[in-house]
């Protein structure tokens, strides 16, 4: 018997914005790097991780992954390579075949042409030294949405031309214990005292990306940190909100009322040296890293912005930035109407997101708000119950979402009657996620108010995490079920088609996304298409825009603002204020009685 400890479902996405747990987590020793840069914090330092843990890691795959019948010899293949690639220089098993006709490819000889070594004359395989060959020659920001798409695609076909050349591949647990044995021994060759943990939570983790991209281990100290980040958190700097185009770092919107704001800074401004150091070119990371420092301590920004004959410094007073998990406000030119954002659930956004809306209610005329703009945007998940709790406070009826275990019975949940009763319109994009397509599938699919903006991310899976038999150090995510949207279709890789389509910008400029689809290893999609459900509403809302919009009025009446307004937010609240409209319309006909 083994026990075993379940802390609450979970629903976490793996996208670009959101504080993902793939991306939190890390495997290196804070240290400098090549450019005196601090590297991020070894999150399993103290942790013992080893065969035995490994092998644990398996059995608990075996009692609760969602397919049993998953392909043990590409999990064998992935936990030797994710091990490998711990090494340095970096190391990867590459079938042999694969490896010659790459190496003649003139486009692919930079590559591989790295040393190679084989552990037996009989492999088909070999270890091939990749050193610093596969660093991408393109910059960072220098693609257009395009040329990434394409970049997708082809990254796409090279893992699946891959994986089709290890499919003739025979791989067993013994010939991942060979390459083990042999990083072993380089290991101590190279450095004896060196902590052996991260090879296997490095062999752990292949194994499990190669049952779905949800999948993983995660110290319970990287666990903690990702929760504190997705509820209110604080940073101190500037506030404002930082993009790149090309080699330039930009500044998206300065945050009302933040130093950033109150020192003069527009929408558009770019930013060309932090204290006299040229950023043109840095990454966005560290461009942020400069900008950020103590609370009071000044920071210079050289910026240059069009109209000015030359750039001109500006200096800032950081201050502490607070971030809030569920935020509001009013909308502006949109009387009674209100604005939340939920950046994540967690155990607190039910009980957050009802204080701020009795907020809005006390902050409108007659204490009555007319509707309400529910920004679910780069919302990446969270806890499965909390999403469920927030979408029952919206509806009075009808199926929330269903999960289906195949070794368990399905769990229906059903919404009772709610405490929300004014029009909804629900805003999401290409990051949101898992728990935030359950709330917005639910609002949607029962006719409860419109989605707008950009498909969501499409991840139906759910994940739970379990402690491994007395440890409490670290956990395993594993994927055990399945969630259905009230229609009765998966949202996996399709996610959530919106109502109405909204750009980011009002020239409809393309952005690059990164969705479930992109990700190797996901679960398959199962539904077909969705059937639209709000098609007579979103006719009658359109025609509505039309007459009444004044979201593009004020945008071409303002084209340069200090703070760059939210162009999906703007085309939210019109729609809004036309559901609003067509709502009252059809109160007062159903109020009219014949005598």
């Amino acid at each position: 018997m083994v026990l075993k400890a379940i802390v609450p479902t979970l629903m976490m996405a793996l996208a670009f914005s959101g504080a993902d747990l793939a991306q939190i987590e890390q495997d290196r020793s804070p240290e400098k790097d090549k450019n005196g840069e601090e590297e991020p914090t070894n999150y399993w330092e103290g942790v013992e991780f080893g065969l035995e843990d490994f092998a644990e890691v398996r059995r608990f795959v075996k009692l609760f992954y969602i397919d049993p019948s998953y392909d043990k010899r590409m999990a064998w293949l992935m936990a030797a390579n994710f091990a490998l690639r711990e090494m340095d220089p970096s190391r990867e098993i590459l079938p042999e075949d694969y490896w010659k006709r790459k190496r003649k490819d003139r486009k692919e000889r930079k590559r591989f042409g790295g040393k190679v070594m084989r552990l037996d004359k009989s492999d088909q395989f070999v270890i091939h030294e990749v050193g610093d060959r596969d660093v991408p020659e393109d910059k960072p920001g220098t693609l257009t949405p395009k040329e990434i798409n394409l970049k997708k695609e082809e990254a796409r076909r090279k893992q699946e031309e891959l994986e089709k050349s290890f499919a003739r591949v025979p791989f067993t647990e013994d010939d991942f214990r060979r390459v083990a044995d042999y990083l072993t021994a380089q290991l101590r060759k190279a450095a004896p005292k060196v902590e052996s943990n991260r090879f296997f939570v490095a062999a752990a983790k292949g194994y499990l990306a190669s049952l779905d991209p949800h999948s993983t281990i995660i110290s319970s100290k990287a666990w903690d940190e990702s929760t504190k980040a997705t509820t209110d958190s604080s940073f101190e700097g500037i506030g404002a909100v930082l993009t790149k185009k090309g080699d330039e770092t930009i500044i998206e919107s300065p945050m009302e009322g933040q130093p950033a704001y109150k020192t003069g800074l527009r929408a558009g401004d770019v930013i060309v040296a932090v204290d006299k150091k040229p950023v043109t070119g840095m990454l966005l990371p560290k461009v942020v890293k400069l900008i950020r420092g103590p609370k009071g301590t000044p920071v210079t920004l050289t910026i240059r912005r069009l109209g000015l004959p030359r750039d001109k410094d500006f200096v800032i007073t950081r201050d502490n930035i607070e971030i809030k998990n569920v935020q509001k406000r009013m909308v502006e030119h949109h009387p009674d109407m209100g604005y939340v954002k939920i950046t994540g659930f967690v155990p607190t956004t039910r009980e957050a997101l009802s204080d701020a809306i009795e907020q809005l209610v006390k902050e409108a005329r007659g204490g009555r708000l007319r509707g309400l703009i529910t920004d679910l945007r780069y919302n990446s998940g969270g806890l499965l119950q909390e999403s469920v709790d927030v979408a029952d406070d919206f509806l009075e009826d009808g199926v929330i979402v269903s999960v289906k275990n195949p070794s368990d019975r399905d769990e229906i949940y059903r919404a009772t009657p709610g405490s929300f009763g004014f029009p909804v319109v629900v805003l999401i994009n290409s990051s949101s996620a898992s728990a935030a397509e359950i709330l917005a599938s639910a609002i949607q699919e029962n006719a409860r108010g419109l989605v707008v903006g950009d498909r969501s991310f499409g991840k139906a899976s759910v994940q739970t995490l379990l402690n491994p038999l007395l440890r409490r150090d670290y956990y395993i995510k594993l994927t055990v079920a399945r969630y259905y949207a009230p229609s009765g279709r998966t949202i996996q890789v399709m996610g959530v088609v919106p109502d109405i389509d909204i750009p980011r910008s009002p020239d409809g400029e393309p952005t690059p996304t990164f969705r479930e689809e992109d990700l190797m290893h996901h679960l398959s999609r199962q539904s077909a298409e969705p059937n639209p459900t709000n098609t007579d509403l979103v006719r009658e809302v359109l025609a509505c825009d039309k007459k009444m919009g004044v979201g593009d009025r004020f945008i071409k009446a303002d084209p340069n603002p200090q703070v760059k307004p939210d162009y999906q937010v703007m085309k939210a609240a019109d729609y809004l204020e036309c559901l609003i409209v067509l709502n009252e319309k059809k109160t007062d006909t159903a109020g009219i009685t014949a005598e």
